[in-house]
């Protein structure tokens, strides 16, 4: 359906003259729908600059490692005709290159990283006992601990997703993880010394859960609503 641009009046088809005036009416396409006029997509550039520059951090990292592994060894060889100290010291600036890596955000998983910061320290560990010519410390102490504060960690995270804590509760169920933990370090400690004693060990426990659950206690019921709000603001709570 087209209308005459001289005087205006509806004609049934296109291409025609005008009934009403004998001028010429151009054809007119209605199967086209008229383009609207969208808003431009918002994007941050921030995200993917600040990527950028902790990829050519970590690239130059990574070199300097490489670098400083490889002289250490053959310093070391030429010195000693022998690998002896750069073992120790190579596989612990490995083991921080490792940790670097889940720290610039490379893996999003907390679960993840927890895990593989944790394995990073037992190869660690492990291979420090190890040129020390035998395993005594890493079975007894090293591994309980570290896979002790990986499960807490994991625990932890758990829990603040499944109950959706906020607030003031992440701090307080932080402090049980810290003392859960201090509680599993104490033990094996005490176990390798060969002073083990349950009933012992129970009150320094219960001395420790006492002061926190106090404090957690008058921080949910006892501490003003108004001071609440502003520690909760001030630390983005």
């Amino acid at each position: 359906m087209a209308y005459c641009p001289k005087c205006g009046i509806r004609v049934e088809k296109d291409n025609q003259p005008c009934p009403l005036c004998s001028f010429h009416i151009p054809k007119v396409n209605e199967t086209v729908a008229a383009e609207t006029k969208k808003f431009p997509k918002a994007a941050n550039p921030y995200p993917a600059h600040l990527r950028r520059v902790l990829n050519r951090i970590f690239v130059f990292v990574s070199l300097l490692v490489f670098v400083a592994v490889s002289l250490m060894f053959y310093i070391n060889y030429e010195i000693n005709e022998a690998f002896t100290w750069s073992r120790y010291s190579n596989l612990s600036v490995l083991a921080g290159w490792g940790i670097l890596y889940f720290s610039f955000g490379y893996v999003q998983s907390y679960y993840k990283v927890i895990i593989g910061i944790a394995l990073i320290s037992l190869i660690l560990l492990f291979g420090l006992d190890t040129f020390h010519e035998g395993l005594d410390w890493y079975v007894p102490l090293a591994f309980p601990i570290v896979v002790g504060t990986a499960v807490i960690g994991i625990c932890y995270w758990s829990v603040i997703r499944a109950l959706s804590v906020r607030g003031f509760n992440v701090i307080g169920f932080f402090f049980i993880a810290v003392v859960i933990l201090s509680m599993w370090i104490n033990f094996f400690i005490s176990s390798h010394q060969d002073e083990t004693d349950l009933l012992s060990w129970l009150i320094v426990t219960g001395l420790q859960l006492l002061p926190v659950s106090l404090v957690m206690v008058y921080v949910k019921y006892g501490l003003p609503e108004r001071i609440k709000q502003k520690i909760a603001r001030k630390f983005h709570l």
